[in-house]
């Protein structure tokens, strides 16, 4: 059970140190007049990594937040960001495309209307659709690549491997 428990928090470190720093330190990724935050790379790779992913994406973002220009207004998003994760690793099990649809969606919205209200700026939902979307885009062809590099188990090496971790 340690082992599962200690497999669990490294996992949500990770994703939390990847996004805080992925925010802080290395800051946006220009794309022309528009700055995605490479934090929000890694959000489709939550349908591969489970619950402690979404913790850590949740966590590190709160983290990052702290730091926005947009204010305090901004430690609402993690909130946001945890309910819109949990409904695209729920959506995941039947489409990824549609896990990260809800999740591009229920973010934009929210990332669009609070840039409007603290910054006043009319093209607000354009440029927040604009870089979620193309964070989402990158990260699909992340989630990809990584889904193609992890062991596969079959149904009988995983009831194994769950026996051999229950004996032990």
């Amino acid at each position: 059970m340690s082992r599962l428990t200690s497999t669990h928090f490294g996992v949500f470190v990770i994703f939390a140190a990847i996004y805080a720093a992925g925010t802080l330190a290395l800051g946006n990724l220009p794309l022309g007049e528009l700055q995605v935050k490479t934090g929000e790379i890694m959000t489709p790779l939550v349908a591969l990594f489970g619950l402690a992913s979404v913790l850590g994406l949740a966590f590190g973002q709160f983290i990052a937040n702290m730091a926005s220009p947009l204010g305090p207004l901004d430690l609402i998003t993690p909130a946001i960001s945890l309910g819109a994760l949990l409904v695209l690793r729920a959506l995941a099990k039947r489409s990824i495309f549609l896990g990260v649809a809800a999740y591009y969606l229920i973010s934009s919205i929210w990332l669009s209307l609070l840039t409007s209200v603290v910054t006043g700026r009319s093209d607000a939902f354009v440029t927040s659709f604009a870089r979620q979307g193309i964070a989402m885009v990158i990260g699909l062809a992340l989630y990809f690549v990584v889904r193609s590099r992890m062991p596969t188990q079959g149904p009988a090496k995983l009831e194994q491997a769950r026996a051999t971790e229950a004996s032990g």
